[in-house]
């Protein structure tokens, strides 16, 4: 394994045991057992501080049939809402979204009157944002998709990309198309889970094989400059519990600022290969805890359920060995899982209104737990954050 920014060999670093793929959720018992695991090995680069996942399913395997659809959760769509009145106040004209899900960020761009148009390869998903009006052009984000931009749309001054570069399959080919595509003074906006963050917080559930890329500031901006852009502004952002927002332009047409700067140097000094393991041996005993602390709930007669079943949740419950005889069922509000099974553990998902109401909430969508418990204020339970495990 090779690290796709300086091409030396990578080290691989740890396992979390075999894992499926973590936005697939079967629909029955028959087509579970026909499901793809492969163990998930992380491989890290020291020089350019930069993790990969291999996998060997083909990536527009993950595409086919996406569950997931941005716009249930209301924190997210106030991100974006932010997000489009800084592209208003930045003055940018036409914005090409990549990996535009169900149109969560085209939406309050349209509302502002910014042209735009969304690129998402998910037949599905793509599919309801054209029925909810949000022009949205299936595919992946290549060469020929900006062929068709250019001919019907021409040239934008905006490239965003949120929460999709660490799904690409090769980074460096984005930004080889951002630059057949944007207009002169374009620029290319980046979301991305920080990977300084997911160490800090040993929160290594955000690995899965959906994302083969976990970047460090460092790692995109020698991405970056192999391909003609240099990174001009860092904005640390809250959202999916810390992340990065970099800004990038042609080299020679930027704006910079150093401000960035002393992030990579704090990044360096602190994304060493012992702090990540470290951070690995933590999260390892926190999944110890939250399988005692389940168990014991139902030792005592407690009925504990999950709620939120995002990508996450696969990852804990295998690597944690957590099923339905730990939690009975996961509730989630996206009307595209409720009825199927979690991946690996195959937990049965529903909606909210189906199932009797359990006396403990494992929240594992736990960034939006406010959301869900105003939600469900006229109820008694008691919400519990996964990792570590702590009463919310």
């Amino acid at each position: 394994m090779n690290c796709l920014s300086c091409g030396m060999e990578m080290g691989e670093l740890f396992s979390l045991g075999m894992q499926p793929l973590a936005n697939k959720y079967p629909e029955n018992k028959a087509e579970a057992s026909h499901e793809f695991k492969q163990e998930l090995v992380l491989y890290f680069c020291d020089q350019c501080i930069y993790i990969n996942l291999p996998c060997d399913a083909p990536r527009d395997v993950f595409f086919e049939d996406y569950y997931y659809l941005s716009s249930v959760n209301e924190e997210l769509k106030n991100h974006f809402v932010d997000f489009a009145q800084w592209v208003k106040e930045a003055n940018f004209d036409f914005v090409v979204d990549v990996g535009s899900n169900d149109g969560i960020f085209l939406r309050p761009l349209k509302e502002r009157g910014i042209k735009c148009v969304g690129v998402d390869p998910s037949e599905n998903v793509s599919a309801i944002a054209n029925q909810l009006g949000f022009n949205t052009l299936t595919g992946f984000f290549d060469k020929n998709i900006c062929e068709e931009i250019l001919k019907k749309y021409g040239r934008p001054d905006l490239i965003s990309a949120s929460s999709v570069f660490t799904h690409l399959e090769d980074p460096s080919e984005f930004f080889k198309c951002a630059d057949n595509l944007l207009s002169d003074d374009g620029k290319v906006v980046i979301e991305v889970e920080y990977l300084a963050d997911i160490i800090e917080q040993f929160a290594f559930e955000r690995f899965y094989f959906d994302r083969p890329h976990y970047f460090s500031i460092n790692t995109l901006q020698q991405i970056a400059q192999a391909d003609g852009f240099t990174l001009e502004r860092v904005d640390l952002i809250p959202v999916h519990g810390g992340s990065i927002r970099a800004t990038f332009s042609r080299i020679g047409r930027e704006n910079s600022t150093s401000e960035f700067i002393e992030l990579i140097s704090t990044e360096r000094a602190s994304l060493t290969r012992g702090a990540v393991l470290a951070g690995f041996k933590s999260f390892q005993e926190h999944c110890n805890i939250l399988k005692r602390s389940i168990e014991a709930f139902t030792q005592k007669g407690l009925a504990v359920a999950a709620y939120g079943c995002p990508a996450r949740f696969s990852t804990i419950t295998n690597f944690s060995n957590l099923d339905a005889s730990h939690l009975s069922f996961v509730i989630d509000d996206s009307p595209l899982k409720q009825g199927r099974l979690s991946p690996g553990k195959h937990i049965p998902i529903v909606a909210f209104d189906d199932v009797t109401k359990p006396d403990i909430f494992v929240v594992f969508a736990y960034e939006y737990a406010d959301s869900i418990q105003t939600k469900l204020r006229d109820f008694q339970f008691e919400y519990y954050k996964p990792i570590p495990f702590s009463k919310l």
